[in-house]
């Protein structure tokens, strides 16, 4: 079930790291902004890429994950982990079409985990033991090992390439070396593009309508996710609530809501157990900055909490009814900004 959870979170949809030096990864300031008024005038939110340009973005996520299990005893576990990146942006051409390649390279890469009281710290800057190794791959892999991500002007992710490095890299350090035909090589690319580096990269890259909005504008982006028997259609809300100056240029200041509606069966029988789903609760809001005079996205701070609960009941060995629930409890929050170098 926690996988379903995990998907929602980084759909609707994470800051420097601590060794990095402060002067060169502070995001822009966007605290106690000027509002301004452009009447009834309505702008696009379209990314303008050009050929050569340079910058950086930090993102972190901030989860927790909280589980009560009741049955004979109680039983409680909760999980606390920021996750901090900075990523390295170049746009390497821009089509006709305004659809630009961009390389990326995600230059620092910090966490912390809190796992009932059990701490776990990475930092991308220090040296890692052999026995370590494996254990933090994915990040390894991931660290200053360069992309490249297809995105067109309304912040559309279209497509993730040169990810073979990343495969070259997680098959060096595996325990058990692989040798890899063009074809599998082209595979796991494809396969960890779609699955891991487009989400994240997404996460930087707000999508934004094609049509141009104005003040108390709103848009809609749905989006279906199986849950058990069940299917859950993720809503998010979005509507420009105001215009800002930031740094003398004029932005948009856009909120974010999420809602879900869920169809389907809540009760069922599998292996002998009878499961009975509660009514989920999910909700989300947010805040987003878009500088539309340049076309960047400079702050999105967005966030959402799920509870879900199950009950399953059965018969053990002995024949007798047993009754078990479970109340998961997932919070996250999303923080991506435009880093300036001073």
């Amino acid at each position: 079930m926690k996988k379903y959870f995990l998907i929602v979170l980084v759909l609707f949809a994470a800051a420097c790291s601590k060794n990095e030096k402060k002067e060169e990864n502070k995001p822009i300031q966007t605290e106690n902004l000027e509002r301004i008024s452009i009447g009834n005038e309505k702008v696009n939110l379209n990314y303008k890429f050009e050929k050569g340009d340079k910058f950086k973005y930090s993102l972190t996520t901030k989860s927790q994950n909280e589980e009560i299990v009741v049955a004979d005893s109680t039983m409680k576990s909760k999980a606390d982990q920021t996750l901090k990146y900075i990523f390295d942006c170049e746009v390497i051409d821009v089509d006709e079409d305004k659809t630009a390649e961009i390389s990326l390279v995600v230059s620092s890469i910090n966490f912390d985990i809190d796992i009932n009281g059990q701490k776990i710290h990475f930092d991308s800057n220090q040296k890692l033991k052999d026995e370590d190794k494996q254990k933090f791959l994915e990040y390894i892999v991931l660290h200053n090992t360069p992309f490249r991500a297809r995105i067109n002007q309304y912040g559309e992710v279209i497509e993730i390439t040169r990810v073979e490095k990343m495969v070259d890299k997680m098959n060096s350090l595996s325990p058990q070396k692989q040798k890899l035909t063009t074809e599998q090589r082209s595979a796991l690319a494809k396969q960890l593009g779609e699955s891991a580096i487009r989400p994240i990269t997404q996460m930087l890259f707000r999508e934004f309508p094609h049509n141009e909005v104005g003040k108390d504008s709103s848009w809609e982006k749905r989006f279906p996710q199986p849950l058990g028997s069940m299917t859950m259609e993720n809503i998010a809300k979005f509507t420009v609530v105001d215009f800002v100056k930031i740094n003398g240029d004029k932005a948009a200041k856009i909120s974010a809501q999420l809602s879900a509606k869920f169809s389907g069966k809540k009760e069922g029988t599998e292996n002998g157990i009878t499961y009975n789903f509660g009514e989920p609760k999910i909700n989300g809001d947010g805040t987003i900055l878009f500088d539309f005079e340049n076309g960047k996205l400079i702050k999105a701070d967005t966030g959402t909490k799920m509870e879900i609960t199950l009950t399953m009941t059965g018969k053990d060995s002995l024949q007798k009814t047993r009754k078990t629930k479970r109340t998961t409890i997932s919070t996250n929050r999303n923080i991506v900004e435009l880093i300036i170098n001073n």
